[in-house]
């Protein structure tokens, strides 16, 4: 096998794949990146450590086609550091030892066959949902930091993403919070059946026609996706800039396919809780306040938050908010924000990181904030946005 890619081009196909890498190795092979060409002009390069796999294409010169597995965090260790210019590699299909050269640098490589590499091609499939990646980044990114991070097998561990006929939901919770996104699509599958025609119909002189594709059932997908998966599907999602993504279930594993890439991960099994009955339906109070405003204040005081219950204090009260945070034997802080207001004065307390969380991906200028009583669910959302809601449970405060 002999290649050339361009060093900034090989740089980010490298880090694309290489998060999927075993941390722990169970079979060294599971720390390489298996790289093939597919024709003259493109090379693959692939990674998994079997609960999770990250496949990215990169242009380049293929001048004797082949495959090879390579060590990955070395590989992107030396490549990293080459001149930007075209970085060749030559591999010796006996020893499979491979010459890394750019300019007047040359690295020798050690790899492995790529015949022993896993086969992950059984997990693909060509049925599925299409749709924009820009509408499932979004989504991810704004649920899945509200996912259990204390425990990441079950299900309080994983994002639920719902696709029901072009209704589309993206929750995560860990019990004490709550973030859903829903988005209406236009949804479209390549599995389709042929418009049901008669025999005659469907043949012209000994020639068979082409069948007309209409979907023949409501499109449906149901997955429990790990939160951890999660951020490197957003780092996908990030260089497609609005194209569409391929979603699809098969052997207990969900693909996101683009033109460039292709990730699978494994899913997590279980019933997700039933979450929509636990928005209320109505609220007694309403502030609504610049994002940014809130969140720099809240940044302030929460210095002066106790370091294992995160605790501040809002008062609310009419067209001012005030924030504060007390640690005995330390200090406490407290700043006013100006808001609106509509209903009596009330006192809430929260865990300041789950505030912040949310308020710095709402990606909004100003926020509303529902409640019902100091002890009631808070639901968040950003004003013009109605397809996000953020439930945070407030605590008890001392």
């Amino acid at each position: 096998m002999h290649f050339a890619v361009q060093k900034d081009v090989l740089v980010k196909a490298l880090k694309d794949v290489t998060s999927a890498l075993a941390t722990r190795v169970v079979q060294p092979i599971l720390s390489n990146v298996l790289i093939e060409s597919l024709d003259e002009t493109t090379v693959k390069f692939h990674c998994t450590d079997l609960d999770l796999t990250i496949e990215t294409k990169a242009t380049g010169v293929v001048y004797t086609p082949g495959s090879i597995t390579l060590p990955g965090k070395k590989l992107l260790e030396i490549v990293s550091k080459l001149p930007s210019d075209l970085v060749s590699f030559q591999v010796n299909k006996d020893t499979f030892e491979t010459s890394v050269t750019c300019k007047r640098s040359k690295f020798s490589i050690t790899g492995l066959p790529a015949d022993d590499f896993p086969k992950t091609a059984e997990s693909r499939s060509r049925e599925g949902v299409l749709m924009p990646s820009d509408v499932l980044r979004k989504s991810i990114v704004q649920t899945a930091f509200a996912a259990a991070a204390f425990d990441t097998s079950s299900i309080l561990g994983g994002v639920y993403l719902v696709i029901d006929n072009g209704n589309f939901e993206c929750t995560a919770t860990d019990g004490s919070r709550l973030a859903h996104r829903f988005e209406k699509l236009n949804v479209a599958v390549p599995a389709a059946r042929a418009v049901e025609e008669s025999e005659a119909a469907m043949e012209v002189e000994g020639e068979t026609k082409s069948a007309t594709a209409t979907l023949e059932k409501p499109v449906s997908l149901k997955a429990i996706i790990p939160a951890k998966s999660c951020t490197e599907i957003v780092k996908v999602l990030d260089s497609q800039d609005g194209k569409d993504v391929r979603l699809a279930v098969v052997n207990g594993q969900i693909t996101f396919e683009t033109e460039t890439h292709f990730l699978s991960t494994r899913l997590i099994s279980g019933e997700y809780p039933q979450y929509q009955t636990l928005f209320p339906k109505d609220y007694s109070h309403l502030a609504s306040f610049k994002r940014d405003e809130v969140v720099g204040a809240i940044e302030r005081v929460a210095v002066m938050s106790d370091d294992r219950t995160h605790l501040i204090k809002l008062h609310f009260e009419a067209e001012m908010v005030q924030i504060s945070a007390n640690t005995p034997d330390v200090g406490r802080a407290q700043e006013e924000v100006s808001i609106g207001l509509e209903g009596e004065t009330i006192d809430v307390a929260v865990n300041v990181r789950y505030l912040t969380d949310v308020l710095q991906r709402l990606g909004v200028d100003e926020v509303k904030l529902e409640m019902t009583g100091p002890l009631k669910p808070l639901i968040i959302k950003g004003i013009g946005d109605e397809n996000y809601k953020y439930l945070l449970m407030p605590v008890q405060a001392k």
